[in-house]
């Protein structure tokens, strides 16, 4: 046959796509032939967290056992996880003086980080869980989902109420309206998680995991004709597959398998006792690299088989011999006790020891005898007590030494403990405190590298599934949309939500944010390094004084001498911005300081000159002044020409009126003496005419 039915090797993937029979059959052998893979790990794994648990058969429940692999998990614990990370947040291939990205990449870690703690997010004891699982059985995993509230509005009718009759414009319709979206952060159970089997995480096919549901979500997921027909087959009572489990649940489940398809970016669910699969979809997320899960926290791997395995069983031949020491101290502790031997015939010895009391004879039968025996001596043989200490002494010494080893395997050492010796010097306690940090800091990388996975998953969930409005909610932006930052924000919300080929933001987590603090430890790591900085800057205060050209090298000598110290990574962006500053002064240098004498001068001359001013100017005042008295007088001797003009001119006026009148007279006079002359003339004539 040519196309692919069971469990026979697969030897083309196109044989198992040609029916939905054969891509059924397909995935239920993976998932099965993934669960052998698995077997062997599974199996030491649930004996480990019996271990971890101290869970003991009825065969050795009366064993004294030294649970130290207990203590060892928890100090690791606080080692590699104590704290919710801070979360750093920058642009991929960043750019100087790109407001947009820097606005971006803030709204991304506020959007990251704003529900980190909260319960519907519950990175927190995720981490906490993933931990564990990792130091016990040897495997933590994590697994993300996107999740949207809505809530349903109803559109009401629009009429034109222009036109007669009325038309209607918009029918009354329902809608859903996102009032709500997050990220869930699950945790999976380490036995749960399946990926194909391979010899280095890369090369895994496809990875997925269990997700047990009960009848109703059966339906809810896939529909009620399919969700009532799958078996609900999950039984924890049965078999010895489940030792760890709850054995007393009361809802019965099925168990759905849930796999990514790396190759073909596709996503399928199926049951082992349903025949047919439940669902397939193609790449719902579009995440960059496909899977919404990490890499796990892998205990030790190799690169011929990507199956961990857990820290106990390294170190379990001193863990199980350290218990059998214990024990057997136990036992000689018991034995640690004034027990002996007594002749019976000497009844006053068992009275000595029984009811004797102080300053009081015990009478002995036939004394001879007693005596001839040895007395006491003789009548009692106790038991050895000193070779049972002596023992007992060595005993626990060896005990020690084993702890000793157990430290070395695990990278625990005594200082980490908090466990000394007065006689040790400074250097002996620092000692151990630097080869326990070596070892442990490859584990709290590692721990860093899972947590940043996860938010940087995280982060992309955001950009890619979460509305923009949503966006600025989650990252507190709202009050920025008021001002005139708001096309900053929308723009920086476009570059988020941009159509990017790669995930171009980068998450980083600090793996020495995660640990436990040391109060007092920091503290000096804080003095030391003040006082490092402030020294630094002394000597090169100095130099860029005398050559200011050599800001650059001195500022970035300073980057590379800090960047050993714990924190110092949030001071780059401030020495950055201050050497620019500086550069932008050496480019554009003030002018030089003045000369005392030059200035004096430069004074004097403004003194002299200011002096030279007032004067000129009291000058012309005076001139204004006298310019004023001048027009004034000019004005009073137009005044009085004006004047003595009206003067001139009435008093022509009045002569000419006078010499008119006068004239007028004596033409009057001229005339009667005329007229007198002709009467006189006429009267002479006409006497003579009669004489």
């Amino acid at each position: 046959m040519s196309a692919y039915d069971s469990a026979d090797k697969i030897k083309s993937l196109s044989d198992t796509d040609l029916t939905a029979a054969t891509r059924y059959n397909r995935w239920k052998d993976e998932i099965t032939q993934s669960e052998k893979e698995f077997e062997n790990f599974r199996k030491t794994g649930r004996n480990v967290v019996r271990r971890f648990k101290d869970e003991r058969d009825a065969v050795d429940a009366t064993e004294r056992k030294f649970n130290i692999f207990t203590a060892n998990v928890g100090i690791m614990q606080s080692s590699l996880y104590a704290n919710i990370p801070k979360v750093k947040v920058a642009r991929r291939f960043g750019q100087a003086n790109d407001d947009t990205a820097r606005v971006a990449s803030m709204m991304l870690q506020n959007a990251i980080m704003q529900d980190i703690d909260e319960p519907e997010c519950d990175f927190d004891q995720v981490m906490k869980d993933a931990v564990e699982d990792r130091l016990v059985p040897g495997m933590g995993q994590a697994w993300l989902r996107v999740e949207t509230e809505t809530e349903e509005k109803e559109l009401e009718e629009q009429w034109d109420t222009v036109t007669n009759p009325p038309e209607l414009l918009q029918e009354a319709a329902k809608y859903e309206v996102v009032t709500r979206q997050s990220v869930v952060i699950d945790h999976v159970f380490w036995e749960d998680f399946l990926y194909s089997p391979c010899r280095t995480w890369k090369e895994r096919r496809w990875v997925g995991r269990r997700v047990y549901m009960d009848q109703d979500a059966l339906v809810e997921r896939f529909g009620e004709d399919v969700g009532k027909r799958i078996p609900l087959d999950y039984n924890p009572k049965t078999g010895s597959d489940n030792s760890n489990a709850p054995k007393n649940e009361v809802l019965q489940k099925a168990i759905i398998y849930e796999i990514w398809n790396r190759q073909t970016r596709t996503v399928l669910w199926l049951s082992k006792v349903y025949p047919e699969l439940l669902d397939e979809v193609d790449d719902p997320l579009g995440l960059e690299d496909f899977e919404p899960c990490p890499k796990p926290l892998f205990a030790l791997t190799t690169t011929s088989n990507c199956i961990p395995t857990c820290d106990f069983y390294l170190t379990q031949d001193q863990y199980n011999e350290l218990d059998l020491i214990n024990n057997r101290i136990s036992l000689l502790v018991q034995a640690c006790k004034v027990v002996g031997v007594y002749d019976q015939a000497a009844t006053g010895v068992q009275r000595m020891l029984q009811s004797g009391s102080e300053n009081t004879l015990i009478p002995v039968d036939n004394w001879a005898m007693f005596a001839e025996k040895g007395g006491v001596k003789g009548a009692v043989d106790w038991l050895p007590i000193a070779e049972v200490i002596q023992a007992l002494e060595k005993l626990r010494q060896a005990r020690d030494d084993i702890k000793g080893q157990i430290y070395e395997l695990t990278g625990i050492s005594d200082i980490v403990r908090g466990n000394t010796k007065a006689s040790e010097t400074l250097g002996a306690q620092n000692l151990k405190a630097q080869f326990a940090n070596v070892r442990i800091q490859k584990l709290q990388n590692e721990v860093a590298r899972f947590a940043q996975s996860i938010l940087r998953i995280k982060g992309e969930l955001i950009c890619r599934h979460f509305l923009p409005e949503q966006i600025i909610k989650l990252a507190n932006m709202e009050f920025y949309l008021e001002g005139q930052n708001a096309p900053l924000v929308h723009q920086a919300v476009a570059l988020l939500k941009g159509d990017h080929e790669e995930f171009e933001w980068r998450v980083n987590v600090q793996a020495d944010s995660l640990a436990q603090a040391d109060a007092a430890s920091e503290k000096a790591d804080k003095v030391e390094f003040t006082n490092a900085v402030a020294t630094f800057l002394q000597s090169a205060a100095t130099t860029m004084k005398a050559i200011p050209e050599s800001a650059p090298i001195i500022f970035e000598t300073l980057k590379y001498a800090i960047s050993g110290f714990k924190g110092a990574q949030e001071l780059e962006g401030i020495i950055d911005e201050t050497l620019k500053t500086i550069m932008e002064k050496v480019n554009n240098p003030p002018p030089p300081p003045p000369d005392p004498a030059i200035e004096k001068a430069k004074m004097d001359m403004q003194v002299t000159q200011q002096k030279a001013g007032l004067d000129a100017q009291s000058k012309q005042q005076d001139m204004q002044i006298a310019q004023q008295e001048g027009k004034l007088t000019i004005q009073q001797m137009m005044a009085e020409m004006q004047m003595n003009q009206q003067k001139f001119a009435e008093e022509m006026r009045q002569s000419q009126e006078q010499f008119m009148q006068k004239l007028a007279q004596d033409a009057a006079l001229a005339r009667q003496k005329l007229e007198l002359q002709t009467q006189a003339a006429a009267s002479k004539s006409k006497e003579s005419n009669n004489g």
